[in-house]
């Protein structure tokens, strides 16, 4: 009887200091369970915020593009002028891929009317890099110094060619004119593939002669016959 009594005691002891420690871990298990959830919540917002980030940095570098074509194609699609000067030559220089630079050269050949802003350029324009040759159609504009044009690849609509750079007559000479393609790139749309270029070289400008007379809606034409340093200086 005392054995069976002390053994009563001895499991309500045991109960009690049991319990407590029981007790330590279930809550241990819901903190846990809890830490848990606020790690997983903050991971999800945090995740949200970066998407966030990423759709508005590809809404903004969609904005400059169409912000830097406007005003081309706006001139393109409101003046109608024969083309009134012709323009080829070769600009060299670098291209970095993944790091390293390859010797590079870059051939155009187009034509410019002007409009009443400045220039419009067409043309077409082919990038050599090593054995490789990516033939492009040319569109851009010229104002002052500056010039600016965009490139798709002929073969690969999703290969395209940015040029920004300066031009400046060449001294001692009627129709040369110094170029370089300081901002310049060949991307891939939809991709991270971006190779910067570096190119300097010179292009030959020349008038273009035409038996009829250019037609305009926004913008009228000295006579062909005027001056050759006349025609050159509307460039600069």
């Amino acid at each position: 009887m005392k054995n069976a009594k002390l053994f009563s005691v001895l499991a309500i002891v045991m109960a009690i200091a049991i319990a407590p420690i029981s007790g330590a871990f279930a809550q241990s298990d819901v903190a846990a369970e809890n830490s848990n959830k606020i790690d997983k919540d903050r991971k999800a917002f945090f995740d949200a915020i970066k998407d966030q980030r990423n759709a508005l940095r590809d809404q903004i570098r969609d904005f400059n593009d169409q912000r830097k074509d406007r005003l081309t194609d706006s001139a393109h699609d409101r003046i109608h002028v024969e083309p009134t000067l012709s323009f080829d030559g070769v600009t060299s220089g670098w291209a970095v891929v993944n790091g390293i630079a390859y010797p590079a050269d870059f051939t155009l050949d187009g034509k410019a009317r002007q409009t009443e802003k400045g220039w419009h350029l067409t043309g077409v324009g082919t990038i050599h890099v090593g054995e490789r040759n990516i033939p492009f159609d040319l569109k851009g504009f010229a104002k002052g110094n500056h010039v600016s044009m965009k490139g798709v690849s002929q073969n690969n609509d999703s290969i395209t060619i940015h040029l920004r750079g300066n031009f400046a007559p060449v001294a001692e000479s009627e129709n040369s004119f110094a170029l370089a393609f300081t901002r310049a790139a060949i991307t891939v749309v939809d991709s991270d593939v971006k190779v910067p270029l570096v190119l300097v070289g010179d292009v030959t400008v020349n008038p273009l002669v035409s038996d009829e007379e250019p037609i305009s809606d926004e913008t009228d034409f000295e006579s062909d016959t005027q001056d050759l340093d006349e025609v050159l200086e509307l460039l600069t």
